[in-house]
C-alpha cells in the first residue's frame, strides 16, 4: 500500500476497521477499509477479491466509488472515495416528508444502477447511507455483508426459537442469512437468498424510519423469536408520523409488503414513484396560443404542455447518469426530438443528474456542415469564435476536449443535443460526417462534465454506429423510444387542452384519437397536427372541442392532407409549379428532409420568395435563422409520407433525380475548374438529360447543360462541314479509312485487354490477401477451449481486427475486379468480336462470384450470376457453379430407409422439395442431380429413432457419411437425436450491428458431436414435478420461478391442497389459474393450458439444478444445458438461415412482441408454431422465451439464446448471443435441455 498513507482510524464495527488515508499519487483523501474475515484462508480471500472487484465496477453518483481492491498480508481491504458528511443514522429524526422523498429518490437511483449491474446490497440501513456536505446521497458497503458471510464461521444450528442478535448489528451466517434484522425482509429472515425485492424492502424500512423516527420493528422485545420477529406486521406509518404525505406513505407501504411480488418490480420503478412527489424546481409558464405543436417538436418553452413521456424522461436521465452518451432511436414521428428538447434537456438544466454540476444545454442539427453547426453550438459555452472552433474540431478535437474540461471545471456541465443525426448521412458529405463523429467522440472522452444526447431515425442507426470514435460508444448508449401507450396518448391529448381550461365534448372523441395515434403511420405528428386543427375548431364560448370537429377536419390521417391541399389551392395557379419545385428540393430519395437557404432558392427556383412565405404561414415549411441567413425545411417528415399530392410529385420525379444529381455534381466541378470545355457533357450524357426542364436543375446546372448542348452542336456542325467540303476525298479515301479504323479498333481492344490484365492481376493479389486474412480471422473465431472472460475478449478482439482487414481487402479486390470488368465491357463495345475479351470477362465475373460467396454477399452473387449468363455462351462457367455433389452413405443398421429432400427458396421460408431419392442404405457415390445446396437426409429403421441430418453441399463436393440410428429405448421421450456434423455458425449482418447488437461471429463453419436436445422448452408442468421432488421446503422455495416487476410479474404457489397456482401480471391485468384450469392472458381470444407454458423467471443456477436432477434421477442421463454450438445447430440446421424455417419471421410464426400487437404480452404453449419447426424438428427456437445455454467462448460468460415474447424479430435471430448475469431472474428467460447422446457401437 505504498501509495496510501493511513492518517487516522475513523470507524470500526462488524465489517472491520475504516481509516482516513491519503492517496499520495493523486493527492486526494480516501477511505481504506480493512474487512474483517473470520476465516481468512486463501480460498476465502480469493472469493472476496473476485466479488469485491465486481462491486468495484459500479460507477454511479449515488454509490460510493471503490478505487481499489487488494490484500495486505492476508487482510483484504478496499480503497473507496472519502465522503465528507454524515450517515442517515446520525441525522436527527423524524425528517420532513419532502426531504425523505428526495433522499429516497437518490437512494433508489443508486440501488437501480447496482441492480442493473447484477449487484445486490443485502444490508441497506441508515448507517450505510451517507449524506454529503452537498446534500448528495451515497450508498456504502454494497454486497459486503454477503462477502463477510462467505468467509465467516457457520452459525451454530440454534433452535428456531433462539433470540435474534442485536437489532442494529449485522447478522452473518450460513445459508446466506446476512443483513441487519431491523431492516431485513421477512423472506431473508426465513433464510431465503437475498434478491432485488429484499433490497427494496430494506430501502422502504429506512424511509419509514426517516419519517417516523424509529424502524418498522423497533417496538419488538429483543428476546422475541425469529419466527415472531418475521411474522410481525409493522405499525402504520400514519400512527407514528401524522404529517407524512399520503402518497409517500403508500410508496413506503408497498416496499414493506410481506409478499415480495407485491413490492415494486424494480428500483427504477420505486425511483419513478418517489420522483413524482417532488415539486418542480421552476413553475413552467403556459405559453400563449395553440397548446398543440402541430408538426413542430416541443421544446423547453412548451414543457408545461408536454405530456405522456414522464417514464421515458426518467429513464433517459437515469441513463445519462451512468453513461455520457445516450442515443434515442426509433421510427420517424415517434417523438424523439420532443422528448429530448422539452423533457430531458430541461431536466438536466434543473440539476436532475445530481452530480454537483450546473448544466448548460445546447442543440444542433447537422445539415450540410455538421462541424460548423457543432462549433456554433459550442461557441457560446466556450466564448470562442465559431470559425476557430470549427478548425480545431477538425484538426485537434482531443485538445478541444481538454480545453472544454478546463472551462467547465468541477462545478459546470454541458449537455449537447445532436438532433436528427440522420442528416449526417442524407445531407453532409461522408468526410464531414466522419469528422463530426470523431470530434464528438473525442469531446466525450476528454470532458468529464459533458453529456451528449443524440436522436436518430432507426433506419440510420447502423450508419451512426459505424462512425469512428463516437460509433464505438453507440451500442452502450442505445435507448429505443416506442410509440405512446394508450394511457400516455390519452394524457397527451387531454392535458394540454385542460391546462388552457378546454375540455372535450365526449370521451368517445378522445378514444377515437387515442386509437388513431396507434394505427396511423407517423402517428404522433399526425395526431399533434389534428389536435392543433381541433383546437382552432373549438367552441370558444363553451370552451369545448365538439365531436363534430374531428370529422370536419378529415380525422387524424386526413387532417394533414386536407390542410396541405388547402394551402396549395390558395396559391395562384402559376405558383403551383413553384411549390412543387420547392418541395422536391427540400426532400431526399430516402424520405428525409433537406434544408436550403433563401439564396439557394433564389438561384434555382424563379419567384420562390412569395411561395416560401405562404408555405411558412401555412405551417408546411419552417423558416429559421442560421448564421445570418434564412433557412427553410419541410415542417415534418409526416408531410413526405402523409400528403398524397407530394407523394405523387416525388414518385413522378424519381426517375429524374439521379440524373439531376449527376448534372449538379458535374456543374460544380465545371465551375470550380474555370468552366473547362473538356468537362462539358456530350453524346449519351446529354441524351440522359433530355427529360430535364430548367425547373429541375439549379441555375448553375441549367447553364452547364446549355453550354454542353452548344458545344455539341458546334462539334456536329464542324463535322458535317468537313464532310460536305470534301465528298470526293471522302469517297476516294473510304477504303483506306475503313482499314485504318479497323486497325485503330484492334489497337484500342489490345490496350483495353492490357489495362484489364493489370487490374485483374492486382485484383487477384488482393483477393488472395483477403482469403488469407479471412482464414486467419475465422481460425480465431472458431470455438476453442472455454477461456476466462479476459482471454476470450482478447481472442475475439484480435479475430475482429483480422476480419476487418479481410473484409476491407475483399472490397478492394471487388473494386479492382469490377474495374477490370468495366474495361473489358468497354472493349466489347468496339464491336470487333474478339473472343478473348468475352472469355476474360466471363473469368472475371467468376472470380467476383467466388469472392462474393466467400464473404457471404448473396445479393451480389445473384446480380453477378445474371451478368455471367451474358458472357458465358456455352454455359460452361455456370455449369461449374452447378456441378452436382456426390453422396456416399452407410448406416447402422445397414438397411435403413433413407430419404433425401432439398431446401428451395431463399426468401421468407425455405421449403422442402423431394429429390426423388428414397432408397435403402448403403448409397455408393450417388450423384445429386439437383446440384449444390441445402439438403435434408431422413433415416428410418424399425426400433430406432428417426434421424434427420441437414447438409450444405458445395458444387462438385464428394461426401461420405456413416450414420448410426440410436434405439428408441435409449432416447428419452420428447428428445431428438442430433448426429455429428458441420453447419454454418454466426451471422452475415453488417459488422457494426453484428458485433454490437448480436455479439455474433461472422458466418463460418463449425462442427458438433452427437447429442440429444429437447424438442420443446421445459414447461411449467415439468418444472412442478422437479419442485415436488425437492427434499425440503427451503430447496423448493429456492427454485421457484420469481419475477416481481416488468415486463411481467410472475408467481407460482402451492396451496394447502397441494395444487399449484400460476399468477401473471398485477392490478387489473392480473390473471391466475390452478392446476387443471386453463389461463387466458388479457387481450387474447382463447385460454391456454398454463402447465404447457415454458418455464420462466429462472436463473442459471436453477437451470443447472433442474438438469442435474434429470440426470441424477435417470430420467435423462447426462442432462445439461445445451452449449451454444449445439443450440444454434439444432435451431437453424446447416445452411445459415436467420431463423428455424427461413430468413423472415412473421408475427404469426412465433411468439414475439408483435404476435399480439404489443398488448397481450406473454408466452404461448411450448408445442405451438409447429409450422416453423427447425430442420431437426425443434419448436419455438425463435421467440416465446430465451433459453439458458453454455457459452463456448468463455466459461465465465452467462448466455441466453432465442429471443422472447417481449422482444422483436431481430432479437430472435438464431445467431443472437445475449449476455446476462448468471443470477438474472426474468420472465422472458426459460430453458431447453440437452443431453449426452447414447453411446454408439464401436466400429
Amino acid at each position: 500500500m505504498e501509495e496510501y498513507r493511513l492518517l487516522q482510524l475513523i470507524g470500526r464495527g462488524g465489517m472491520g476497521h475504516v481509516y482516513l488515508a491519503e492517496d499520495t499519487l493523486l493527492e486526494r483523501s480516501v477511505a481504506v477499509k480493512f474487512v474483517a474475515m473470520v476465516r481468512p484462508d486463501s480460498r476465502a480471500r480469493r472469493r472476496f477479491l473476485v466479488e469485491a472487484r465486481a462491486i468495484a465496477r459500479l460507477s454511479h453518483p449515488n454509490v460510493v466509488a471503490i478505487h481499489r481492491v487488494g490484500d495486505l498480508e492476508g487482510h483484504p481491504y478496499l480503497v473507496t472515495e472519502f465522503v465528507r458528511g454524515q450517515s442517515l443514522e446520525a441525522l436527527p429524526r423524524p425528517l420532513p416528508w419532502r426531504q425523505v422523498a428526495r433522499i429516497g429518490v437518490s437512494l433508489a437511483r443508486g440501488l437501480a444502477a447496482a441492480h442493473r449491474a447484477g449487484v445486490l446490497h443485502r444490508d441497506i440501513k441508515p448507517a450505510n447511507v451517507m449524506l454529503t456536505e452537498e446534500d448528495q446521497v451515497k450508498l456504502l458497503d454494497f454486497g459486503l455483508a454477503k462477502l463477510l458471510a462467505e468467509s465467516a464461521q457457520a452459525l451454530d444450528d440454534a433452535p428456531s426459537g433462539a433470540p435474534p442478535p442485536p437489532l442494529t448489528s449485522p447478522l452473518t451466517g450460513a445459508g446466506g442469512l446476512v443483513g441487519t434484522p431491523l431492516y431485513m425482509a421477512p423472506e431473508t429472515l426465513q433464510g431465503a437468498a437475498a434478491t432485488r425485492a429484499s433490497d427494496l424492502y430494506s430501502a422502504g424500512a429506512v424511509l419509514y424510519e426517516l419519517c417516523a423516527g424509529v424502524a418498522p420493528r423497533h417496538a419488538l422485545d429483543p428476546s422475541t423469536s425469529l419466527e415472531d420477529w418475521e411474522a410481525m406486521e409493522p405499525p402504520s406509518l400514519r400512527q407514528r408520523a401524522e404529517a407524512v404525505d399520503l402518497r409517500l406513505e403508500a410508496i413506503i407501504n408497498r416496499c414493506l409488503q410481506r409478499d415480495p411480488a407485491e413490492r415494486y418490480g424494480s428500483a427504477d420503478e420505486l425511483c419513478g414513484a418517489l420522483a413524482a412527489l417532488e415539486e418542480p424546481h421552476i413553475l413552467a409558464e403556459i405559453p400563449e396560443g395553440n397548446p398543440y405543436r402541430g408538426l413542430q417538436p416541443f421544446d423547453a418553452r412548451h414543457r408545461s404542455l408536454f405530456f405522456g413521456r414522464e417514464t421515458e424522461r426518467l429513464e433517459v436521465v437515469e441513463r445519462l447518469r451512468g453513461n455520457p452518451l445516450v442515443v434515442v432511436t426509433g421510427p420517424s414521428g415517434v417523438g424523439k426530438s420532443s422528448l429530448c428538447r422539452a423533457a430531458v434537456l430541461t431536466s438536466l438544466a434543473e440539476g436532475a443528474l445530481e452530480d454537483g454540476r450546473t448544466y448548460r444545454t445546447v442543440t444542433f442539427v447537422p445539415g450540410y456542415d455538421p462541424l460548423a453547426a457543432l462549433a456554433a453550438a459550442l461557441s457560446g459555452a466556450m466564448g470562442r469564435d465559431e470559425g476557430a472552433l470549427t478548425e480545431q474540431l477538425r484538426g485537434d478535437p482531443q485538445g478541444l476536449g481538454r480545453e472544454l474540461q478546463r472551462v467547465l471545471g468541477r462545478t459546470a456541465g454541458l449537455s449537447i443535443l445532436l438532433d436528427q443525426a440522420e442528416e449526417l448521412f442524407t445531407q453532409a458529405p461522408a468526410a464531414e460526417a466522419t469528422a463530426c463523429g470523431e470530434a464528438l467522440g473525442w469531446l466525450l472522452r476528454e470532458t468529464r462534465g459533458l453529456r451528449v444526447l443524440v436522436t436518430v431515425r432507426g433506419d440510420f442507426l447502423t450508419q451512426l454506429a459505424g462512425l469512428p470514435v463516437l460509433g464505438d460508444d453507440v451500442p452502450r448508449g442505445l435507448y429505443l423510444l416506442r410509440g405512446l401507450s394508450p394511457p400516455a396518448a390519452r394524457s397527451a391529448i387531454v392535458e394540454p387542452a385542460r391546462r388552457k381550461g378546454v375540455t372535450f365534448e365526449s370521451d368517445a372523441v378522445v378514444e377515437t384519437l387515442v386509437a388513431s395515434s396507434d394505427t396511423a403511420a407517423g402517428g404522433l405528428p399526425l395526431l399533434q397536427f389534428a389536435m392543433a386543427e381541433l383546437w382552432d375548431a373549438r367552441d370558444a364560448i363553451l370552451q369545448r372541442i365538439p365531436a363534430s370537429a374531428l370529422a370536419a377536419i378529415g380525422g387524424v390521417t386526413g387532417a394533414l392532407s386536407r390542410h396541405a391541399d388547402g394551402v396549395v389551392a390558395s396559391l395562384p395557379p402559376a405558383r403551383v409549379a413553384t411549390t412543387r419545385s420547392i418541395f422536391l428540393r427540400l426532400s431526399t430519395p430516402e424520405g428525409t428532409r433537406l434544408r436550403l437557404s433563401q439564396t439557394e432558392f433564389e438561384s434555382t427556383v424563379p419567384h420562390a420568395a412569395p411561395v416560401l412565405e405562404a408555405l411558412v404561414q401555412g405551417r408546411m415549411l419552417v423558416a429559421r435563422e442560421e448564421r445570418g441567413e434564412t433557412v427553410y425545411e419541410v415542417a415534418h417528415e409526416a408531410l413526405l409520407h402523409g400528403w398524397a399530392q407530394l407523394r405523387g410529385w416525388l414518385e413522378a420525379d424519381a426517375g429524374k433525380r439521379p440524373v439531376c444529381e449527376r448534372v449538379e455534381a458535374a456543374a460544380r466541378e465545371w465551375e470550380r475548374l474555370g468552366r473547362a470545355s473538356e468537362l462539358l457533357w456530350s453524346g449519351r450524357q446529354l441524351t440522359e438529360a433530355l427529360p430535364l426542364t430548367p425547373e429541375d436543375t439549379s441555375s448553375l446546372g441549367t447553364r452547364f447543360l446549355a453550354a454542353s448542348r452548344a458545344a455539341a452542336r458546334l462539334k456536329r456542325t464542324r463535322r458535317w462541314g468537313l464532310m460536305a467540303a470534301a465528298p470526293l476525298t471522302l469517297l476516294l479515301g473510304l477504303g483506306s479509312l475503313r482499314l485504318r479504323d479497323d486497325w485503330e479498333l484492334r489497337r484500342k481492344v489490345e490496350e483495353r485487354l492490357e489495362a484489364a490484365s493489370v487490374e485483374l492481376d492486382r485484383g487477384h493479389q488482393t483477393r488472395d490477401e483477403a482469403v488469407r486474412l479471412r482464414a486467419e480471422a475465422l481460425a480465431g473465431f472458431k470455438v476453442q477451449t472455454a477461456a476466462t472472460s479476459q482471454e476470450a475478449a482478447a481472442r475475439g478482439k484480435e479475430a475482429e481486427r483480422l476480419w476487418t482487414q479481410a473484409t476491407q481487402a475483399a472490397e478492394r479486390a471487388e473494386a479492382l475486379l469490377s474495374r477490370a470488368a468495366q474495361i473489358l465491357e468497354g472493349a466489347l463495345a468496339f464491336g470487333t468480336g474478339d473472343a478473348r475479351v468475352r472469355s476474360l470477362l466471363g473469368d472475371v465475373l467468376m472470380d467476383r462470384l467466388q469472392l462474393a460467396d466467400a464473404f457471404h454477399h448473396p445479393e451480389r452473387q445473384h446480380e453477378l450470376l445474371e451478368r455471367l449468363r451474358t458472357y458465358d455462351p456455352d454455359g460452361s462457367r455456370e455449369a461449374a457453379l452447378r456441378r452436382p455433389p456426390v453422396l456416399s452413405l452407410t448406416t447402422d443398421p445397414p438397411d435403413a430407409q433413407v430419404e433425401l429432400e432439398r431446401y428451395e427458396g431463399d426468401g421468407a421460408r425455405r421449403q422442402l422439395v423431394p429429390t426423388g431419392l428414397s432408397l435403402r442404405a448403403p448409397w455408393s457415390r450417388v450423384t445429386l442431380g439437383d446440384g449444390p445446396g441445402s439438403y435434408l437426409l431422413t433415416l428410418r429403421a424399425p426400433g430406432r429413432v428417426v434421424v434427420r441430418h441437414p447438409l450444405l453441399l458445395a458444387p462438385g463436393e464428394s461426401i461420405s457419411l456413416s450414420q448410426w440410428l440410436p434405439f428408441e429405448r435409449d432416447v428419452p421421450e420428447g428428445f431428438i437425436y442430433v448426429p455429428p456434423g458441420t453447419f454454418l455458425y454466426g451471422s452475415t449482418v453488417p459488422d457494426v450491428p453484428r458485433r454490437g447488437l448480436l455479439r455474433a461471429t461472422p458466418l463460418h463453419e463449425e462442427r458438433t458431436g452427437a447429442f440429444l436436445v429437447q424438442r420443446t422448452e421445459v414447461s411449467f408442468g415439468e418444472w412442478i414435478r422437479f419442485l415436488e421432488d425437492q427434499a425440503s421446503e427451503a430447496d423448493r422455495a429456492r427454485h421457484l420461478p420469481k419475477s416481481k416487476g416488468a415486463p411481467m410479474p410472475l408467481q407460482l404457489q402451492r396451496g394447502r391442497d397441494g395444487r399449484w397456482t400460476l399468477t401473471l401480471g398485477t392490478g387489473e391485468a392480473q390473471v391466475s389459474a390452478q392446476q387443471g384450469k386453463s389461463l387466458r392472458i388479457p387481450g387474447r381470444d382463447k385460454a391456454q393450458d398454463w402447465e404447457r407454458f415454458p418455464i420462466m423467471a429462472i436463473d442459471q443456477h436453477d437451470a443447472d439444478a433442474y438438469t442435474d436432477w434429470l440426470s441424477r434421477t435417470g430420467q435423462v442421463p447426462g442432462a445439461r444445458r445445451c452449449d451454444e454450438l449445439e443450440w444454434e445447430r439444432a435451431a437453424r440446421g446447416a445452411d445459415g438461415r436467420l431463423y428455424s424455417h427461413g430468413d423472415q419471421l412473421a408475427p404469426t410464426e412465433a411468439t414475439i412482441d408483435e404476435t399480439y400487437q404489443r398488448r397481450a404480452y406473454g408466452p404461448d404453449e411450448v408445442d405451438g408454431h409447429a409450422d416453423t419447426a427447425s430442420p431437426f424438428g425443434l419448436l419455438n427456437t425463435a421467440g416465446n422465451v430465451y433459453e439458458w445455454v453454455r457459452s463456448v467462448a468463455s466459461r465465465e460468460e452467462a448466455l441466453i439464446r432465442g429471443g422472447a415474447w417481449y422482444y422483436d424479430a431481430w432479437i430472435a435471430f438464431a445467431a443472437n448471443r445475449t449476455v446476462v448475469e448468471p443470477g438474472t431472474l426474468d420472465p422472458t428467460i426459460g430453458l431447453r435441455v440437452c443431453a449426452d447422446a447414447p453411446p454408439s457401437p464401436s466400429p
